[in-house]
C-alpha cells in the first residue's frame, strides 16, 4: 500500500512537472505585433482606377487548353494598358516573350542592388454566361463589388501595380533598384510563357531578389477558431501529377456481369486509393504557420501548438478532418474522371480513371506513382499525363520576407503576416531555377465567397478590397527603396 502510495504521488509530481514545462512554452507564443499606428493611404483617383479595371475585365481573354484562342482578345490588352498608364508605359522597358507575355522593366537608380520581380497573369477560365447574375465580361461596379472573370484571379494585380505605378511616377518617384512587372497570358493552362520569361532572366544573367506572385491574401480566421485577419503568404506550393488508372478485364456483355469486369476491377482500385491516404506531415512551414496563429488564440491551444513535439498526431487528426487543412498535410489524390464502355449494355476491355494527385514539397513524382502502383495491385497500369514537382520552401527569416510582412501592417494594421504551403499552382514555380525567394501573396483581402468564385460563378471583387490592394502595391513599390540586398 505504502509503496502503491508513494508511486501514485512520483505520477503526480511528474505530471506537473510536465503541466508546467508545457505551459513555460506556451507562454512564449505570443502576438508579435508592431506598435498601433494608422493605415498608410496615399490619395488615388479612385474612380480613375475602377474605370480603368472595369476596362481590363471586358477583355475576353481566354486561353483554352488544346484549342485556339481569341487572339483578337489578347492583341488588345497591351494596347488597352498603354492607353490606361500613359507614364508607366513613357518609363518602363516593354519586353514581348513568347508572343503575349508582357515583361515590363522599370529601371532603377541602383544597378548593384538585386531586382525584384511582381508577377501576375491576364488570362482568364472560361465561364458559363447563364450562371451569373451579371455577364461574365460585364466589368460593371454593382453593389459595392467589381464584377468580372479575372476580378480576383488575377486582372486585380496587374490593375493595382499599374495603377500604384502611374501614381508614383506622377509624383517623381523612382526605384533604386530595377523592377520587373511579368504577366502572362496562358497561367490557367499551365502554358510555357512564364518558362519563356524566366529564360529570358537567365540569358541575361539576372537572379531576382525576390518574386511576389499570385497565391495567399488576407482572410478572416483560416484555421482552429482564431477570429482575426492573416495575410497569408504561399511559401512553396505542392506539385502536380495527372494520373491515368487503366484497368484490364474480360469484355462481355452488362447481362452477365462478373468480378473479372474491367469497371468492377476499376472501382475496387478507386476505393483502395481513397482509402489509403499518403502519410500526414507537419512540415517546418506548417508548423510555423500554427504556431504563428496561436499567438492570437487561447491558451490551450497555445498549448498544443507550442509542445508539437507532444501533440503533434491530435493536430495531425484533428487537421484531417477537414478538407482543406488536411490539405496541408499530405499530398492529396483527387479522382476527376471516369472512362468505361461507349455503349451502355457492353463490359469494356478496359477502364480508366482520371486522378489529379497534389503533391507535398516532402514527396516526388517518382515516389508518388510507385505508391499507386503498389495499391492497384495486378490488372492496373499507371501512367502520368502532366507532372510539375512540388516547389522548394522559400525562408521566412530574411529581409524579403520581412519587408512583406512590413508593408502587409503598413497597410493593413495588425494583421499578422503567416507562411503556409499552398495546395494549388502558380507560374512563380517557374522561377524557383533562379530565385530561392519566391513567394505568393496578393496584397488583398478576400471572403471565402470571393476566394470560391475565383474559378466558379459571380467572381467579383469588394470595391474596399479593390482599392485597399492599390494601396498595398502603393506601399510595396516604396518599402523596396529601402531593402539593402546587394548583388553578388
Amino acid at each position: 500500500m505504502e509503496l502503491g502510495f508513494y508511486f501514485l504521488i512520483g505520477v503526480a509530481v511528474l505530471a506537473a512537472v510536465l503541466f508546467a514545462v508545457l505551459a513555460v512554452r506556451a507562454q512564449r507564443i505570443k502576438a508579435q505585433e508592431r506598435p498601433p499606428h494608422e493605415a498608410f493611404r496615399k490619395e488615388i483617383d479612385e474612380q480613375k482606377a475602377i474605370r480603368d479595371f472595369s476596362m481590363m475585365l471586358q477583355k475576353k481573354t481566354i486561353w483554352p487548353r488544346g484549342e485556339a484562342p481569341d487572339l483578337a482578345q489578347f492583341d488588345a490588352f497591351l494596347p488597352l494598358l498603354q492607353s490606361m498608364y500613359p507614364r508607366c508605359f513613357a518609363a518602363f522597358e516593354t519586353n514581348i516573350v513568347n508572343g503575349y507575355g508582357i515583361l515590363l522593366r522599370w529601371k532603377g537608380k541602383d544597378g548593384t542592388k538585386l531586382p525584384v520581380v511582381l508577377m501576375a497573369h491576364y488570362d482568364v477560365v472560361a465561364a458559363d454566361e447563364s450562371k451569373w447574375t451579371l455577364p461574365p465580361f460585364c466589368g460593371e461596379e454593382h453593389a459595392g463589388y467589381i464584377w468580372g472573370r479575372g476580378a480576383v484571379d488575377t486582372k486585380c494585380i496587374i490593375a493595382a501595380l499599374l495603377e500604384a505605378s502611374e501614381t508614383l511616377l506622377a509624383e517623381g518617384f523612382a526605384p533604386e533598384r530595377d523592377l520587373y512587372f511579368s504577366f502572362t497570358n496562358n497561367e490557367e493552362t499551365g502554358g510555357d510563357t512564364t518558362p519563356a520569361v524566366v529564360e529570358w532572366f537567365r540569358a541575361r544573367g539576372i537572379r531576382p531578389w525576390f518574386v511576389l506572385d499570385e497565391g495567399g491574401a488576407i482572410v478572416h480566421a483560416p484555421a482552429f477558431g482564431v477570429k482575426r485577419d492573416f495575410a497569408m503568404v504561399g511559401v512553396s506550393e505542392k506539385g502536380v501529377i495527372d494520373a491515368i488508372v487503366n484497368v484490364r478485364g474480360v469484355p462481355g456483355h452488362s447481362s452477365t456481369p462478373k468480378d473479372t469486369d474491367s469497371t468492377y476491377r476499376l472501382i475496387k482500385v478507386c476505393n483502395e486509393i481513397e482509402h489509403h491516404q499518403f502519410e500526414a506531415h507537419l512540415s517546418p512551414a506548417t508548423r510555423e504557420m500554427l504556431q504563428s496563429i496561436a499567438g492570437y488564440a487561447s491558451f490551450s491551444t497555445r498549448l498544443v501548438f507550442a509542445n508539437l513535439w507532444l501533440f503533434s498526431p491530435l493536430v495531425k487528426l484533428i487537421m484531417s478532418q477537414n478538407p482543406e487543412t488536411n490539405a496541408m498535410l499530405r499530398t492529396t489524390v483527387a479522382l476527376t474522371k471516369l472512362r468505361g464502355s461507349d455503349v451502355i449494355n457492353v463490359i469494356p476491355t478496359t477502364a480508366q480513371a482520371g486522378f489529379s494527385v497534389r503533391v507535398a514539397p516532402w514527396d516526388n513524382d517518382e515516389k508518388v506513382i510507385k505508391r499507386l502502383r503498389s495499391i492497384s495491385g495486378e490488372h492496373t497500369e499507371i501512367t502520368s499525363e502532366y507532372t510539375v514537382e512540388p516547389s522548394p520552401v522559400s525562408p521566412t527569416d530574411n529581409d524579403a520576407f520581412a519587408l512583406l510582412s512590413e508593408t502587409v501592417d503598413d497597410v493593413y494594421p495588425r494583421v499578422k503576416t503567416v507562411p503556409y504551403v499552398m495546395n494549388g499552382g502558380t507560374d512563380s514555380k517557374h522561377f524557383t531555377g533562379i530565385c530561392e525567394n519566391v513567394y505568393r501573396f496578393g496584397g488583398f483581402r478576400f471572403s471565402d465567397e470571393e476566394r470560391a468564385a475565383m474559378h466558379g460563378n459571380d467572381e467579383k471583387l469588394k470595391t474596399e478590397s479593390f482599392l485597399d490592394g492599390i494601396q498595398f502595391y502603393l506601399k510595396l513599390l516604396i518599402n523596396l527603396n529601402k531593402g539593402e540586398t546587394p548583388c553578388n
